[in-house]
């Protein structure tokens, strides 16, 4: 038992006290990499429209993740029906019944809400984002801290153009892994395949595994806290980002912040005393 943890059968973690003061310490150090890479702060709630990831091509990709918040029909009858499925004296699974039109999913990253803000626009200058947010994505499994059905995590987000984007990539792998190493994290940088590519689906997968486009960072017990991604002109493609006329390429890097947390407790162990600060 690690004291201020708490676990919900659905998959997600209540924290207090100490352990939600180092929760909070963690992302402080993500925040002030953030700064040092001239990041404009944002913020957005946890739902996206079902056009923007279909637009993305989610669905196809990672159906095994898609999560999405459901209502019952909106007739008469049907708000009957679920009433009486669902009464005080009902038991098990939520019986759901015909359903409202699902209009919007549970954000599955961070970044995805921030692209459609700068739909149609033509920068004249880098950009770099860093946001906060609640995520889901469905699992097979709930292990608390590292495999969670809803998560937080931080992204920093770069627009502009190839070389910037690789300058930022370079940069902050660098900053990543210098938070590492303060918190004396042994963390290994691993090539990845997921992407927004599937195998079976997208010639854009072998192109990827050629020339790697993320790259893990990976605590010593193989679990990946965090990663560093170049899109290209994914995303910009998708929105209409310009950068100087051209189409904007961008990068990100992300932390799942709950994933951080858990390594530090098995680095550090669970007394609060033993832990960075």
């Amino acid at each position: 038992m690690i004291p201020g943890l708490h676990c919900s059968p659905d998959g997600s973690v209540g924290l207090s006290g100490a352990l939600l003061e180092l929760f909070e310490s963690i992302d402080a150090r993500f925040r002030s990499l953030a700064a040092g890479l001239h990041a404009e702060p944002m913020g957005f709630g946890p739902t996206l429209p079902v056009a923007s990831l279909r637009a993305a091509d989610y669905f196809s990709s990672f159906p095994h993740q898609v999560m999405a918040p459901v209502s019952p029909g909106r007739s008469s009858e049907e708000l009957q029906a679920f009433r009486d499925a669902n009464g005080k004296d009902g038991e098990g699974p939520l019986q759901l019944g015909p359903l409202a039109p699902v209009e919007s999913v549970l954000a599955p990253a961070a970044c995805y809400a921030l692209y459609p803000t700068l739909s149609g626009a033509n920068l004249e200058t880098p950009r770099t984002f860093t946001l906060l947010c609640t995520c889901f994505r469905r699992e097979k499994e709930f292990l608390p801290l590292r495999r969670q059905s809803c998560f937080r995590m931080r992204e920093i987000v770069h627009v502009g153009d190839a070389g910037s984007a690789r300058l930022f990539r370079e940069a902050a792998e660098a900053a990543a892994l210098a938070v590492a190493a303060e918190l004396r994290l042994p963390l290994a940088v691993t090539p990845a395949t997921d992407l927004f590519f599937d195998a079976a689906r997208s010639p854009r997968y072998l192109h990827q595994k050629l020339f790697p486009a993320k790259h893990e960072f990976v605590f010593d017990d193989g679990l990946a806290i965090g990663s560093v991604n170049v899109h290209r002109t994914f995303f910009a493609d998708l929105h209409s980002i310009s950068y100087g006329g051209s189409a904007a390429q961008s990068a990100c890097l992300a932390f799942g912040v709950e994933r951080w947390l858990w390594a530090v407790l098995r680095v550090h162990g669970t007394d609060s005393r033993s832990w960075p600060t």
